[in-house]
Protein backbone atom coordinates (compact mmCIF):
# COMPACT_ATOMS: atom_id res chain seq x y z
CA UNK A 1 0.00 0.00 0.00
CA UNK A 2 1.24 3.45 -0.84
CA UNK A 3 1.64 5.57 2.28
CA UNK A 4 0.70 9.19 1.68
CA UNK A 5 3.18 11.76 3.04
CA UNK A 6 0.27 13.41 4.88
CA UNK A 7 -0.32 10.14 6.79
CA UNK A 8 3.27 10.27 8.05
CA UNK A 9 2.81 13.94 8.87
CA UNK A 10 -0.37 13.22 10.80
CA UNK A 11 1.36 10.60 12.97
CA UNK A 12 4.39 12.86 13.45
CA UNK A 13 2.08 15.69 14.58
CA UNK A 14 0.28 13.33 16.96
CA UNK A 15 3.54 12.19 18.56
CA UNK A 16 5.03 15.69 18.72
CA UNK A 17 1.73 17.05 20.09
CA UNK A 18 1.35 19.46 17.20
CA UNK A 19 -2.18 20.88 16.93
CA UNK A 20 -2.21 20.19 13.18
CA UNK A 21 -2.85 16.50 13.96
CA UNK A 22 -6.54 17.16 14.53
CA UNK A 23 -6.94 19.16 11.32
CA UNK A 24 -5.15 16.46 9.32
CA UNK A 25 -7.43 13.84 10.85
CA UNK A 26 -10.57 15.82 10.06
CA UNK A 27 -9.41 16.35 6.47
CA UNK A 28 -9.34 12.61 5.70
CA UNK A 29 -11.98 11.45 3.23
CA UNK A 30 -13.69 8.13 4.02
CA UNK A 31 -11.41 6.35 1.50
CA UNK A 32 -8.31 8.08 2.85
CA UNK A 33 -9.26 7.12 6.39
CA UNK A 34 -9.26 3.42 5.50
CA UNK A 35 -5.79 3.78 3.94
CA UNK A 36 -4.59 5.85 6.91
CA UNK A 37 -5.84 3.19 9.32
CA UNK A 38 -3.80 0.56 7.48
CA UNK A 39 -0.70 2.69 8.00
CA UNK A 40 -1.69 3.41 11.60
CA UNK A 41 -1.79 -0.33 12.35
CA UNK A 42 1.76 -0.58 10.97
CA UNK A 43 2.89 2.32 13.18
CA UNK A 44 1.34 0.60 16.21
CA UNK A 45 3.13 -2.64 15.30
CA UNK A 46 6.49 -0.85 15.14
CA UNK A 47 5.87 0.92 18.45
CA UNK A 48 4.74 -2.27 20.20
CA UNK A 49 7.65 -4.44 19.07
CA UNK A 50 10.03 -3.35 21.86
CA UNK A 51 7.23 -3.17 24.44
CA UNK A 52 5.26 -6.41 24.00
CA UNK A 53 7.80 -8.34 21.89
CA UNK A 54 6.84 -11.15 19.53
CA UNK A 55 5.29 -13.38 22.15
CA UNK A 56 2.04 -11.83 23.10
CA UNK A 57 -1.15 -13.72 23.79
CA UNK A 58 -4.75 -12.67 24.10
CA UNK A 59 -4.49 -12.07 27.85
CA UNK A 60 -1.51 -9.72 27.47
CA UNK A 61 -3.27 -7.84 24.70
CA UNK A 62 -6.39 -7.43 26.84
CA UNK A 63 -4.34 -6.13 29.78
CA UNK A 64 -2.48 -3.68 27.56
CA UNK A 65 -5.69 -2.42 25.94
CA UNK A 66 -7.15 -1.85 29.40
CA UNK A 67 -4.02 0.18 30.33
CA UNK A 68 -4.41 2.34 27.22
CA UNK A 69 -8.13 2.91 27.85
CA UNK A 70 -7.62 3.72 31.54
CA UNK A 71 -4.89 6.25 30.75
CA UNK A 72 -7.11 7.97 28.21
CA UNK A 73 -10.13 8.03 30.48
CA UNK A 74 -7.95 9.67 33.14
CA UNK A 75 -7.25 12.41 30.57
CA UNK A 76 -10.98 12.63 29.80
CA UNK A 77 -10.45 11.16 26.34
CA UNK A 78 -12.98 8.44 25.68
CA UNK A 79 -11.72 5.36 23.88
CA UNK A 80 -13.23 1.93 23.38
CA UNK A 81 -10.85 -0.64 24.88
CA UNK A 82 -12.37 -3.36 22.70
CA UNK A 83 -11.40 -1.46 19.56
CA UNK A 84 -7.93 -0.88 21.02
CA UNK A 85 -7.73 -4.63 21.57
CA UNK A 86 -8.98 -5.27 18.04
CA UNK A 87 -6.05 -3.28 16.63
CA UNK A 88 -3.63 -5.16 18.88
CA UNK A 89 -5.12 -8.46 17.73
CA UNK A 90 -4.60 -7.43 14.10
CA UNK A 91 -0.97 -6.56 14.81
CA UNK A 92 -0.32 -9.91 16.51
CA UNK A 93 -2.44 -12.07 14.21
CA UNK A 94 -4.78 -13.14 16.98
CA UNK A 95 -8.43 -13.96 16.12
CA UNK A 96 -10.51 -10.80 15.87
CA UNK A 97 -13.19 -9.71 18.33
CA UNK A 98 -15.56 -8.18 15.77
CA UNK A 99 -16.31 -10.87 13.22
CA UNK A 100 -19.82 -9.93 12.15
CA UNK A 101 -19.86 -6.13 12.34
CA UNK A 102 -17.00 -4.00 11.06
CA UNK A 103 -15.66 -1.30 13.34
CA UNK A 104 -16.30 2.17 11.87
CA UNK A 105 -13.05 3.55 10.39
CA UNK A 106 -13.24 6.76 12.48
CA UNK A 107 -13.40 4.59 15.64
CA UNK A 108 -10.36 2.62 14.49
CA UNK A 109 -8.48 5.90 13.93
CA UNK A 110 -9.36 7.11 17.44
CA UNK A 111 -8.29 3.83 19.05
CA UNK A 112 -5.06 3.71 17.06
CA UNK A 113 -4.28 7.29 18.03
CA UNK A 114 -4.94 6.37 21.67
CA UNK A 115 -2.35 3.59 21.45
CA UNK A 116 0.21 5.90 19.81
CA UNK A 117 -0.44 8.62 22.44
CA UNK A 118 -0.14 6.13 25.29
CA UNK A 119 3.13 4.68 24.02
CA UNK A 120 4.50 8.17 23.39
CA UNK A 121 3.50 9.30 26.89
CA UNK A 122 5.09 6.26 28.53
CA UNK A 123 8.28 6.04 26.44
CA UNK A 124 10.40 9.16 25.99
CA UNK A 125 12.28 7.66 23.04
CA UNK A 126 9.23 7.62 20.74
CA UNK A 127 9.24 11.34 19.91
CA UNK A 128 13.01 11.45 19.55
CA UNK A 129 12.96 8.49 17.16
CA UNK A 130 9.78 9.32 15.22
CA UNK A 131 11.38 9.50 11.76
CA UNK A 132 12.94 6.03 12.09
CA UNK A 133 9.65 4.67 13.47
CA UNK A 134 7.73 6.13 10.52
CA UNK A 135 10.27 4.80 7.98
CA UNK A 136 9.98 1.32 9.50
CA UNK A 137 6.18 1.56 9.52
CA UNK A 138 6.15 2.53 5.82
CA UNK A 139 8.23 -0.57 5.01
CA UNK A 140 5.98 -2.78 7.15
CA UNK A 141 2.89 -1.30 5.53
CA UNK A 142 4.27 -2.09 2.07
CA UNK A 143 4.96 -5.71 3.10
CA UNK A 144 1.49 -6.09 4.63
CA UNK A 145 -0.23 -4.78 1.49
CA UNK A 146 2.08 -4.54 -1.54
CA UNK A 147 -0.50 -2.74 -3.76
Amino acid sequence: MRVEPRFRDQIRCLVLKDRRAKALDEALSPEDRVAFNGFLVSVVAVLLAPRLRDRCGIEELAVFSDEVAAAHRAERRPVNEFVVEEILREVYGVPRLFLTLPVPPRTVSAAGAAIVRYLNNTDSTVAADIDRILDTAVELSRRRDPR
